[in-house]
């Protein structure tokens, strides 16, 4: 079976990986502005592809040049998993079985850009890998199967990410197979259940210390790495935290040591800090961090 991969994140290639001696070609993402030069770089999709001497479309919109190299290379199904944008009508139907996509939720559930991380910050306990064929609209068409896994208290959303990638392909497998040997076919999806992950925005990666503390450690762990206070004028990463053992009479945003645990208020209850990454700096343990930063009574996280 020829295959065409769409994708841009890291989180594919394993699946790409996985079906390598099929593809074909790659379409992904234009290269992006990234590190603190801003120099443009390859997705990681495309440089896996160069790589490995694939030949690569980078779309940043449909066009008639991306629908002649897809009839150029007179392929069987495309493989989607994370591309970064809707496929019109006339692009799904140039393979001879259109296109499948990997989405990290069970669908109708939480349909769009960000499933993984709308789930945790949402506190569910359970989600999936569902495949099922492209249609025109947003995470709407046809299942051909679907697997579950438990969401841990522990669980980042870039770590269930990459264990679900890895899920997806025993699954994508069986799904292959069926297609080609016509055995397998679609259902529609449920018409109850829908629910919707819109695209994160960079506002929510910022605590707001008037939320409570079970808000905060959700919202951690759903946007891992990228989750931050301001402390004295910086940004501050924090890494890993969780709801606080002991119960502290503070502020939100007002903080408290307890023999070197760093506890801070919440709108309600609190959360101990244990992992944090200071402006330009690695990642390093809160108590190491304590030791550096020598912080002040009647100082506030912002």
């Amino acid at each position: 079976m020829r295959i065409v991969f769409a994708g841009t994140p890291n989180v594919g290639l394993p699946v790409l990986e996985s079906i390598h001696p099929y593809v074909v070609g790659v379409l992904t993402r234009p290269d992006a502005q990234a590190g603190r030069g801003r120099e443009l770089q390859p997705s990681p999709i495309a440089q896996w592809a160069q790589d490995h001497a694939i030949d690569t479309f980078k779309a940043s919109k449909t066009s008639t040049d991306l629908a002649a190299w897809l009839q150029e290379k007179s392929f069987d199904i495309g493989v989607v998993v994370a591309y970064g944008a809707l496929l019109p009508r006339e692009i799904l139907s140039i393979p001879r079985h259109g296109w499948i996509n990997i989405h990290f939720s069970l669908l109708p559930q939480l349909r769009g850009a960000a499933p993984v991380q709308r789930a945790i910050l949402n506190g569910d306990t359970l989600t999936g890998v569902t495949i099922f064929q492209l249609d025109e609209g947003m995470d709407t068409g046809p299942i051909f199967g679907a697997s579950t896994r438990e969401i841990g208290t522990r669980d980042t959303s870039d770590g269930l990410l990459s264990a679900l990638a890895l899920e997806s392909i025993p699954l994508l497998e069986q799904v292959l197979h069926g297609i080609e040997a016509g055995t397998m076919r679609a259902h529609p999806q449920a018409s109850d259940g829908q629910s919707y992950a819109p695209k994160i925005s960079k506002g929510e990666y910022r605590i707001m210390w008037d939320r409570p503390n079970h808000f905060i450690t959700r919202q951690v762990r759903a946007f891992h790495p990228m989750t931050y206070t301001q402390f004295r004028g910086d940004r501050l990463a924090i890494l890993q935290a969780c709801e606080a053992d002991i119960n502290v009479d503070i502020s939100p945003g007002q903080h408290v040591m307890d023999t070197g645990r760093l506890i801070v208020g919440t709108a309600f209850g609190a959360i101990e800090i244990k992992e944090v990454r200071p402006a330009g700096k690695k990642d390093m343990s809160t108590e190491e961090w304590l030791r550096g930063a020598r912080l002040i009574e009647g100082e506030r996280f912002e």
